[in-house]
C-alpha cells in the first residue's frame, strides 16, 4: 500500500513537473517575437523526500520522490549585452553627429547662389567694376550693396548657427531655451529610465531568482539597461539576485532599488554665477552644464559638472555640439570659422582703406582728391570699431550710407607723398590693391584667401559628414553583429521548442498511464478489503 500511494505521489508529481514545462514552451512560442524576450527552459532533477537512505534497497525505493524542477534557465550572455550596450551607446553618439552634421551642411549650402560664397564672390566682382570706374557714384554704391549683402549673409549664417546650438542646448543664458532645446527633453528621459531601473531592482530582489517572474523581469531590466545606453556610456555591477547597480563615469546613479545619483542640468550662466565664475567672458564651456545630484539625500551635488564624464550616446553627442576642442567639426567651430573669416575680411579692407597714402573723392568736389583717415572704415562690429567683429555683428560703417558716404571709399594711392596729385581721380591703385586681397594669402587664415578659407570650411564640413557616415555604417554593423549574436542565444527556436513540448507531452502521458495504474490497483485493493 505504501508503495502505491508513493507512486500515486510521484506520478502525480510528474504530471505536475510536465505541465508546468509545457507551460514554459507555450510562453516561449508566445513571445518568440517579443522584443528583449530570452528563451527560457526548465532543468529537471530527481525529487528526493527522504534524508539518508542506507544501504536497504526498500528505503531507497520509498525515498525516491520522481522529478522537480530545478530552475527555469534563462538563455543570455552578460558578456554580449554589456559588449552591445557599450557599442550602442558609441553608435547613437554617431547617429546624433550626424544629424547635426546634416543640419550643418544645410545652414552653409551654397547651391542656390544665397551664400557666404556666392555674396563674396560679388563682392569682388563689384570690385572689380570700381577699379575700372573708381570715379563712378554708381559703381561705387554698387560695392557698397554688395559689401551690405556679404555681412547681411555672415549675419544670417551666424543667427541660425547660434539657432542649432540653442535648439540642441539652449543659448547658455535663458531658462525658457534650456527647456526648450533636445538635451532637456533627453535629460528628463533618462533620469525616468533609472527611476525605471531601480524599480525592477526592487522587484528582483523580492522574487527567487531561477523562477519565470525572476526571469521575466531579467528582460525588462536588460531592455532598459539598453535604452539607458542610448543616452551615455554605462557600466554596470550585477548582484546575485540580477538587480544592477549603474555607474556613469564612474559615479554610481542606481544602487539597487534607490536611485543615489540622478542628472541636473543648468543654463552655463546660471552655473556659472553658482561658482563665482564670470558670464560669458571667463568661460569657454558648453550652453549647459550637466551636474550629478542625489535625490535621496535632498539633491545632495555629487558632480558640479559631468560634462567631462559624459562622452558618448546622445547625450555626449548634444552637451559636446558646439565644444572647440572636440575632434568632430560641429557648430561651435564653424561659427568660430566664420567669426575669423569675418574678423579678416574687415582688418584686409579697413586696412586698405585707412592706411597712409590712401585718398578718398572729395564729397565737396568729385573732381579732386583727399587723404583718407582712420575713421573711414568700411566694416564695423558691434561697439562701430574695427575691433570685436564677429559674423553676427559684422556690417558696414554708417557713414558709407549716407548721400556722399560712397566716396569714403579710398580709390588712390601714393607711396610716396611727393608724387600725390588731388586731381588724379582717376588713380584706382587702391582699388587694385582691395581687388588684390582675393588671392591674397592672410596668415589670420592659416595662409588661405578669403574665398579659399571659406571654400575650405564648407569642404570640411562635408568631409567630416562623410567620415563620420563611414564610422557610423561601420558601428552599425558592429551593433547588428552583436546584437545577431544575443539573439542566436536568446531568440526562440521553434524546432527546439517543437522538440521539447513532444518530449514533456510524451512524459505527461507517460506519467498519466502509472498514475491511471496505481489508481486501478488501489481500486482493486479496496474492493478484496471489503
Amino acid at each position: 500500500m505504501v508503495s502505491l500511494f508513493s507512486s500515486l505521489n510521484i506520478a502525480s508529481n510528474a504530471l505536475s513537473v510536465n505541465e508546468s514545462a509545457i507551460s514554459v514552451v507555450s510562453h516561449n512560442v508566445a513571445n518568440m517575437n517579443t522584443e528583449g524576450y530570452s528563451k527560457q527552459k526548465v532543468n529537471l532533477v530527481t525529487r528526493n523526500i527522504a534524508g539518508a537512505i542506507g544501504d536497504n534497497v526498500e528505503n531507497q525505493i520509498r525515498a525516491n520522490g520522481g522529478v522537480m524542477i530545478a530552475n527555469v534557465m534563462r538563455y543570455t550572455d552578460e558578456y554580449l549585452n554589456n559588449y552591445y550596450r557599450d557599442q550602442n551607446s558609441i553608435l547613437k553618439g554617431y547617429e546624433q553627429q550626424l544629424g547635426n552634421l546634416d543640419d550643418l551642411a544645410e545652414i552653409l549650402n551654397d547651391l542656390e547662389g544665397t551664400g557666404v560664397d556666392a555674396a563674396l564672390s560679388d563682392f569682388y566682382e563689384a570690385l572689380n567694376n570700381l577699379n575700372e570706374y573708381p570715379a563712378s557714384s554708381t559703381a561705387r554704391i554698387n560695392f557698397i550693396e554688395t559689401a551690405k549683402t556679404l555681412t547681411s549673409v555672415m549675419n544670417s549664417k551666424s543667427v541660425e548657427l547660434e539657432q542649432l546650438t540653442s535648439n540642441i542646448l539652449g543659448d547658455g543664458s535663458s531658462e525658457e531655451a534650456l527647456e526648450n532645446s533636445q538635451i532637456y527633453v533627453q535629460y528628463e528621459a533618462f533620469n525616468d529610465k533609472l527611476t525605471e531601473l531601480a524599480a525592477i531592482n526592487e522587484a528582483l530582489q523580492k522574487t527567487q531568482t531561477g523562477t519565470l517572474e525572476a526571469n521575466n523581469l531579467l528582460d525588462k531590466r536588460d531592455l532598459i539597461l539598453n535604452e539607458i545606453s542610448e543616452f551615455v556610456d554605462i557600466s554596470i555591477n550585477e548582484k546575485s539576485n540580477g538587480s544592477v547597480d549603474l555607474y556613469v563615469g564612474g559615479t554610481r546613479l542606481v544602487k539597487g532599488a534607490t536611485v543615489v545619483g540622478e542628472l541636473d542640468i543648468q543654463t552655463a550662466k546660471s552655473y556659472c554665477e553658482a561658482n563665482g565664475i564670470v558670464y560669458p567672458d571667463d568661460w569657454d564651456g558648453e550652453a549647459a552644464v550637466i551636474s550629478i545630484i542625489d535625490p535621496s539625500q535632498e539633491n545632495k551635488v555629487v558632480v558640479s559638472n559631468a560634462n567631462e564624464l559624459i562622452q558618448e550616446g546622445s547625450l555626449g553627442a548634444m552637451i559636446h555640439s558646439a565644444d572647440l576642442s572636440d575632434d568632430t567639426m560641429n557648430a561651435g567651430k564653424v561659427l568660430d570659422s566664420l567669426n575669423t573669416l569675418a574678423q579678416a575680411i574687415a582688418d584686409v579692407f579697413n586696412d586698405l582703406n585707412t592706411r597712409e597714402g590712401a585718398y578718398c573723392i572729395n564729397p565737396d568736389d568729385t573732381g579732386k582728391l583727399i587723404a583718407t583717415n582712420e575713421d573711414n572704415l568700411i566694416f564695423v562690429g558691434a561697439d562701430g570699431t574695427g575691433d570685436g567683429i564677429t559674423a553676427g555683428n559684422i556690417t558696414i560703417n554708417s557713414d558709407l550710407l549716407t548721400d556722399d558716404g560712397c566716396w569714403n571709399i579710398s580709390c588712390a594711392y601714393f607711396d610716396d607723398p611727393a608724387n600725390f596729385d588731388e586731381n588724379a581721380v582717376g588713380n584706382a591703385q587702391n582699388v587694385a590693391d582691395m581687388l588684390g586681397t582675393r588671392n591674397q594669402k592672410l596668415d589670420a587664415l592659416n595662409g588661405m584667401s578669403l574665398e579659399d578659407f571659406y571654400t575650405g570650411l564648407v569642404g570640411k564640413v562635408a568631409s567630416a559628414g562623410s567620415s563620420l557616415q563611414t564610422l557610423y555604417d561601420t558601428q552599425s554593423d558592429v551593433v547588428d553583429s552583436i546584437k545577431n549574436q544575443i539573439l542566436s542565444v536568446s531568440s526562440v527556436d521553434l524546432n527546439e521548442e517543437l522538440v521539447d513540448l513532444v518530449k514533456y507531452q510524451t512524459a505527461y502521458s507517460a506519467a498519466a498511464q502509472v498514475f491511471n495504474t496505481c489508481n486501478s490497483c488501489l481500486d482493486t485493493l479496496m474492493s478484496l478489503g471489503g
